[in-house]
């Protein structure tokens, strides 16, 4: 062996050795980093070094699935609270408590209670009945107690596909607590709540009126009862496709208790026309609005307003319906509804149509004849619906406002002002009135030129107080008009006057220009000059105190909604939905029949 052989295969193992350490090295290096990773995962049994590690440790995370979250499902109880939730007009609780475990029927084969899954439900609020070639869609079901009623009577809103044509025969199936088997009364009354000239067409839903009596001869155990829910059927065999409960309201939601002598003067029953209505307690006044439909439109600022002049004129509460609004609009309805002036309820279009944003507005803006019939449900659900909380219930749009004037302060105050004259000229009709009228003039959008700042100091911001030019002439008395609706007497409402009314009323009657005048802030249809205007400041006496409440409101409103919701929350229910105003079709009124 050379030198220079010996030297290479030495340089060879010396190479081999060194690469061998580093491959050792590496190997020990990553049985470490394995150590590492697996103490991570429990680190209540590691105990810290005791010494400092010879090299900086690099923590890493170990990467797991996120964990499934399952939502409770709700026991049998709560279940039936959020059905109720979801259609308020099927009584589930009665159903699931009562109906199904005592196997409610007409007898062993036929007539079973319905199950909630067998109803033709039809746009989520309301359903489905067919009798012949007649479809009905059902909304809701009233029981009416008044005194000028013969016989206790459920009415049920509903909707048919025809107007003017006779009805098969339908029975109203009552179901009670406390007896399996239901009682069957005929529908007595198809009362349509439009009328046919002014506009039809094949296979429309006309709004009706149907009512059945509840009988006096019931089974021993029933006298004292009342009818919990009802169905409409061709045949007592028949299985129900729909069931509403029957909204009964408690006497003790009535309008304050008055003594007889001054329930007798406000309805009619006075046994001398010297009496008068001084003293009596307030009369208590709702108000009732069709659906919202304003999803583009921010017009918060004037609802506000609308909202507190409605409530110093003598509105004891609103009452309005849910298509769509702009999510400010959303906001001020959040805050008067958890102040307890509001009571909102959603509303869908009895043509079954989807209640989609975009499409149910384009369909309300352009299917007017559709729009109007279905508008009439609203404003008769309002007033049966509240039939014992007010003496008047009052049908108006939010750009309409009922003006007293020449001294009277409040809409109180009007009604005994149109008691009195009525006494005055020897009329023997004060409180028998099924609807006081008022006559419209329009306010336009042109502003007045103000004379200084002291009028500007009146007006502020607010837009009912700027805009104070109207038309010189009123409208025909009938036309735009607006009322309101005895609680005692009437039957069915249009939006502008009592339809019908019930025995022992007179016929309504509309008040006088110098007494007061319905508000109606928009431009007219017809074309005009600045010198068909004149100025009309008659809502000038409330500005001080409109301003004040306005700006409560504004000051109030956060607080009010962070009681209630936090933030996340209320950005949930700020849900852009829409409603723009609309031209008024003059109409000419009907000749208001009474019901015998």
């Amino acid at each position: 062996m050379t030198m220079r052989g010996g030297f290479f295969r030495l340089a060879l193992l010396v190479v081999s050795s060194l690469f061998a350490f580093l491959l050792l090295l590496t190997a020990l290096q990553h049985t470490d980093r394995l150590r590492i990773i697996t103490s991570l995962d429990d680190k209540s049994n590691s105990k810290p070094p005791q010494q400092p590690q010879p090299h900086p440790v690099v923590q890493l995370v170990k990467i797991t699935p996120p964990p499934v979250h399952h939502l409770e499902e709700p026991i049998d109880e709560e279940l039936v609270l959020q059905l109720e939730q979801e259609l308020p007009e099927v009584d589930y609780a009665f159903w699931y408590y009562t109906a199904k475990p005592k196997k409610y029927r007409y007898n062993a084969t036929c007539g079973s209670y319905p199950d909630p899954l067998d109803l033709q439900l039809h746009n989520i609020y309301w359903q489905t009945f067919v009798n012949s070639n007649v479809t009905f869609r059902l909304y809701a079901a009233y029981l009416d107690r008044r005194d000028a009623v013969k016989l206790q009577t459920v009415r049920i809103l509903a909707t048919a596909n025809q107007i003017g044509a006779e009805f098969p025969a339908t029975q109203c199936q009552f179901w009670f607590e406390g007896n399996n088997m239901p009682v069957y009364v005929n529908v007595t009354e198809y009362v349509s709540v439009w009328v046919k000239a002014w506009g039809n067409k094949p296979q429309l839903n006309y709004p009706h009126l149907l009512s059945c009596p509840v009988p006096k001869e019931l089974p021993p155990n029933l006298v004292k009862s009342l009818p919990r829910t009802v169905s409409l059927v061709a045949n007592k065999c028949d299985r129900a496709t729909n069931s509403l409960r029957i909204n009964q309201q408690e006497k003790q939601s009535d309008p304050p208790k008055r003594t007889a002598s001054q329930e007798k003067v406000l309805t009619g029953n006075a046994t001398s026309s010297s009496q008068n209505i001084t003293g009596l307690v307030p009369l208590n006044f709702g108000v009732c609005v069709k659906g919202f439909d304003f999803p583009y439109v921010d017009l918060s600022e004037r609802l506000i307003e609308w909202f507190e002049i409605q409530r110093i004129l003598g509105a004891s509460k609103i009452y309005a319906y849910m298509y769509d609004v702009h999510p400010a609009v959303q906001r001020v309805l959040d805050y008067y509804q958890r102040t307890g002036y509001l009571e909102l309820r959603p509303l869908t279009l009895a043509n079954g149509m989807p209640r989609l944003r975009h499409y149910q507005h384009m369909l309300l803006q352009n299917r007017r004849l559709e729009k109007r019939l279905n508008e009439l449900i609203p404003y008769n659900d309002c007033f049966y619906r509240n039939l014992y909380r007010h003496d008047f219930l009052v049908n108006v749009d939010v750009d309409e406002v009922i003006m007293p004037l020449n001294g009277n302060r409040n809409w109180d105050q009007l009604v005994h002002t149109a008691y009195k004259m009525e006494e005055e000229k020897g009329g023997k009709c004060a409180g028998r009135f099924p609807a006081l009228c008022f006559i419209n003039t329009y306010f336009t959008k042109v502003e007045p030129e103000l004379r200084n700042h002291e009028e500007q100091a009146i007006t502020g911001e607010l837009y009912m107080l700027q805009h104070t030019l109207r038309h010189r002439n009123h409208s025909l008395p009938g036309r735009a008009t607006k009322c309101f609706h005895n609680a005692r007497l009437s039957l069915t409402l249009h939006n502008h006057f009592t339809l019908k009314w019930l025995p022992g009323a007179c016929n309504p009657r509309t008040i006088d220009i110098s007494v007061a005048q319905m508000h109606h802030y928009r431009e007219p249809d017809s074309k005009y000059t600045n010198q068909d205007l004149v100025e009309d400041r008659s809502v000038w006496p409330f500005a001080t105190e409109l301003k004040a409440a306005v700006e409560q409101v504004w000051l109030h409103m956060d607080d009010v909604l962070a009681q209630v919701s936090d933030p996340e929350e209320q950005e949930e229910m700020d849900v852009a939905l829409d409603q723009e105003g609309e031209s008024e079709v003059e109409m000419p009124p009907p000749v208001p029949v009474p019901v015998s």
